[in-house]
């Protein structure tokens, strides 16, 4: 047995040794963005494709192509929705906190800026795109791809990994489409996908032939990083042009590869494994540690083991697998460094300790029921009604922001409406509460975090079954996976 394991093995060696010769290949770069409509087209959506591009130019990376197609490409129509709230007079944004609603609040439409696009973003321009690839790229060349777009989940019940890419005119690219477009590409041409739209994960089914795991893997060397799973939505699409409030996939994973955030400060880079180089792998890492989002991250290896690995059970009659609910301390034993890096962290936030941290984690990420019990009223919100009935009782008009005194008072009367709030006795103590409330992190969110940990803990110990499973191919195809993750985007 010691012999296929060694010829496969070589196989690792040669396909890490090239991917260290990158420096010497091309680099192809594509990048799909924009929602499916002027409606569906948030500003988000442009500022992840201008946040890549800086990256890109950060890392010093002069791409032998770099395409983009962007929602209706270079149509001069206004197709991209922003939302900027502190373009509206105080008046009117105190009079919509505290007397209507904030919803759209600074709502407007305008022609996206991203310059130099391709074309709209649309499945034929796509497939055009990748004939004229398949004409370009050589053996040892690498594609990035990237997508900064909806999506939807798939309609298919006996293929859920089926999920598409929504696009321009209410359009859609599905998983198996795109995988086709790859499969046409040559053998040794690397792949690495970064892919952020709602049920994203199932794209990382990409990494079959056809996207279809009874084809097997692909010959290319394709990884992805996901943002969520195949049947979840994801954060991060909003109209907010303020992007201080983004928190979505895109912000941390290129951060962490550029080693500065979205406004150009600089991060703690995060070099897990201490080997000098920012890789895909801890830039995905990062995320997970970092973006207190709904997002489940995911990438290629995690879901080849969900394939072609396994939990013990108690069909095995003693085998030497481990269980999915081992302790903590033999997880950390098989974790690599990134992997510890994650869940000592994560362990760390949620305040987890002792052996029984997955068991608990495993508790704390499952929903918990009310009973009909509706969610208590925070202590701002509390206020901001105090405040609000208090005005009232001076103007009573108040109660419909149509009145014709409460339109007097955003216009002729400015000055005496926001002074009154203002000056509210509990004013000062309202925005300090709501301050704590938007920054702090949501039932959901936390619950995810949870998840997040049992995750990575799951990939661990199916990754050390597979090494025990006395499969050596599928091993070495993992290894290879895992060594493709760990390059670098520049």
């Amino acid at each position: 047995m010691a012999r296929p394991v060694f010829r496969f093995l070589s196989l690792i060696c040669v396909i890490v040794f090239a991917g260290s010769s990158q420096l010497l290949a091309r680099e192809f770069f594509l990048t799909i963005g924009g929602g499916y409509s002027p409606t569906g087209n948030q500003a988000s959506l442009e500022k992840n494709v201008l946040l890549f591009r800086r990256t890109i130019e950060h890392q010093g990376i002069v791409p032998f192509r770099n395409d983009t197609f962007f929602s209706d490409g270079d149509d001069p129509e206004f197709d991209l929705q922003v939302i900027d709230a502190e373009s509206i007079p105080k008046p009117n944004r105190l009079m919509a906190e505290f007397f209507g609603s904030q919803q759209d609040l600074g709502l407007s439409y305008r022609n996206h800026e991203i310059r130099d696009v391709r074309g709209p973003s649309k499945p034929d321009q796509i497939h055009r795109w990748f004939r004229e690839l398949k004409g370009q790229i050589e053996a040892g060349d690498r594609l990035v791809i990237y997508v900064t777009a909806h999506g939807q989940r798939s309609r298919q019940r006996d293929r859920e990994y089926n999920t598409s890419i929504e696009m321009w005119d209410n359009s859609s690219i599905q998983m198996t489409e795109f995988a086709t477009l790859l499969d046409e590409l040559p053998n040794e041409v690397g792949v690495v996908m970064v892919m952020v739209q709602c049920y994203t994960g199932g794209f990382s089914h990409l990494m079959f032939r056809g996207g279809d795991p009874k084809n097997g893997l692909s010959p290319q060397r394709r990884v992805g990083f996901y943002a969520t799973v195949h049947d979840r939505p994801a954060a991060g699409c909003t109209a907010d042009a303020d992007e201080t409030n983004y928190a979505e996939y895109s912000t941390y994973f290129w951060a962490a590869l550029s080693g500065v955030d979205r406004l150009g400060h600089p991060i703690d880079r995060p070099d897990y494994d201490g080997d000098g180089k920012i890789s895909f792998e801890e830039a995905h890492a990062y995320t997970i540690l970092n973006a207190d989002t709904i997002d489940l991250p995911v990438k290629t290896s995690g879901e080849y083991l969900s394939v072609v690995s396994r939990f013990a059970t108690e069909k095995d009659n003693g085998a030497t697998l481990l269980k999915n609910n081992e302790s903590y301390s033999v997880v950390l034993k098989y974790a690599s460094p990134v992997q510890r890096r994650v869940l000592e962290e994560l362990s760390e936030q949620l305040d987890l300790d002792g052996d029984d941290s997955l068991a608990e984690a495993l508790r704390q990420s499952r929903p918990q029921r009310r009973r009909g019990r509706r969610r208590p009223e925070s202590k701002s919100d509390t206020l901001r009604r105090r405040i609000a009935n208090d005005l009232k009782t001076r103007w009573p008009e108040l109660a419909n922001v149509m009145n014709p005194m409460s339109v007097e008072l955003v216009t002729k009367q400015q000055e005496v409406f926001v002074r009154a709030i203002e000056q509210h006795p509990e004013y000062q103590r309202y925005r300090e509460l709501k301050l704590q409330d938007d920054s702090s992190t949501n039932e959901q969110n936390l619950r995810v975090k949870y998840e997040r940990l049992l995750r990575v803990a799951d990939n661990v110990i199916m990754a050390e079954n597979l090494r025990r499973l006395s499969m050596p191919k599928e091993l070495a195809e993992y290894l290879a996976i895992v060594a493709a993750e760990r390059t670098t985007l520049d």
